[in-house]
């Protein structure tokens, strides 16, 4: 039987151990951490749950298809979560003026209608270049800048046009999506099902486990983040290392609050919060608004950071908290009294989707192929659904070689 090492047991390591696993390769797994799930977890408190980092994966057939197989249960959205807010001096489903609107509209259908091909993102050029370049400067900052922001955890005039919306100019046939998808119980449902599949299949687990990885034998698929797989990789393969060290890494921080009264005035999904108010936040999810019976009270969750506001990271719990509330109230109009709290900081965590990674992303095409093979949200997208498609085509790529 073929032997595999995966080196990390995030959701990557976690979905790539399951599809060898099923191909028939026995499969070590090494976590240094005590636990499995990297990013993804869930906090039980007496007034609900606070997930550690994303609440859900995007439902595509993919994901629908590892719910199913896993046996986990599917919680879908309520209603109220189709609702988004964006903010501009309050919170608003449509920002632009109705004389904007048409400047907007203007400016897109045409070439979306004649001139499609001068609307795909080239080489080097960021995102806030092709939005003034394509859509307009007000639609950039109060649209797509804070739509992006709200996924990518960075505002978008350092971020690549052409990472994020190549994919939307091909003609390869999409996963179809339909909204969000997660557990009764929250993500932590989705990393337990993971790992009890991945014992039941045989894979070895090693937690709290510092491996050298030049010393496994086989294959070997580093499923960590990029700084880490530059630090792993430094000896067994320097010239790879070498390129991940120039990829940046971005800090994020989430804040869920439990609220002693609900805020009813928008009840919807969330509010993401464009650069140039004066405020922090990057955005707010209304929790009690997106999936049913999951809290005992009303909370929402704050997102901060980025690789500007990565200080925000060291402020103290009381700081911060002080901060948000400031910031609740200019754009909620809201002074509930708070309940409980849990606040998770993630230093250097995520890849920044800068012209940096472009430029990575390009030259690590460009070495030979080797044992080691990279698998992360640097990669091929920062969302779960996309990270579970790369792991099928990790396993898939594998089998062929060495099954």
């Amino acid at each position: 039987m073929k032997k595999v090492s995966v080196i990390g047991a995030g959701f990557a390591g976690l979905t790539v151990s399951l599809r060898l696993a099923q191909k028939g390769f026995t499969v070590d797994l090494y976590e240094k951490s005590a636990r499995v799930g990297g990013l993804l977890g869930t906090d039980q408190t007496e007034y609900g749950i606070a997930e550690r980092a994303a609440n859900a994966l995007m439902r595509t057939k993919k994901s629908e298809d590892l719910f199913t197989e896993l046996g986990v249960e599917k919680s879908l959205p309520l209603k109220e979560s189709r609702r988004r807010f964006i903010y501009r001096y309050t919170p608003k489903q449509w920002p632009l003026t109705f004389l904007e609107t048409l400047f907007f509209i203007g400016k897109v259908v045409p070439r979306a209608l004649f001139a499609k091909k001068s609307m795909k993102p080239v080489a080097g050029e960021t995102l806030e270049s092709w939005g003034q370049r394509i859509l307009g400067g007000t639609a950039t900052e109060h649209i797509l800048g804070p739509a992006m922001q709200g996924i990518y955890g960075n505002d978008i005039s350092g971020l690549s046009s052409k990472l994020i919306l190549s994919p939307l100019f091909t003609k390869k046939k999409k996963d179809g999506y339909k909204g969000l998808l997660t557990g009764p119980g929250g993500m932590q449902d989705l990393v337990n099902h993971l790992e009890t599949r991945l014992r039941a299949l045989g894979v070895h687990i090693h937690l709290n486990s510092e491996v050298n990885v030049a010393k496994l034998d086989g294959p070997v698929i580093v499923a960590t983040s990029a700084s880490t797989a530059a630090k792993l990789l430094e000896t067994a393969e320097p010239e790879t290392s070498s390129v991940l060290k120039k990829i940046r890494m971005s800090s994020l921080m989430s804040v869920t609050m439990f609220f002693k009264k609900p805020q009813e005035t928008y009840k919807g999904f969330g509010c993401l919060i464009p650069r140039g108010f004066d405020l922090k936040a990057l955005g707010v999810l209304m929790n009690s608004y997106i999936f049913k019976d999951r809290d005992k009270t009303y909370n929402e969750t704050w997102i901060l950071g980025g690789v500007k506001e990565a200080q925000l990271l060291d402020l103290s719990d009381a700081e911060l908290l002080k901060l948000i509330a400031e910031e609740r109230f200019r754009i909620l109009g809201n002074k509930e009294g708070l309940l409980d709290y849990r606040i998770n900081r993630w230093h250097e965590a995520l890849p920044y989707y800068d012209l940096n990674l472009e430029k990575a992303q390009e030259e690590l095409t460009q070495l030979p192929k080797s044992r080691f093979v990279l698998h992360g949200n640097y990669l091929s997208g920062i969302g779960l659904s996309k990270i579970l498609e790369r792991s099928e085509i990790i396993a898939d790529e594998i089998a062929g070689q060495h099954g």
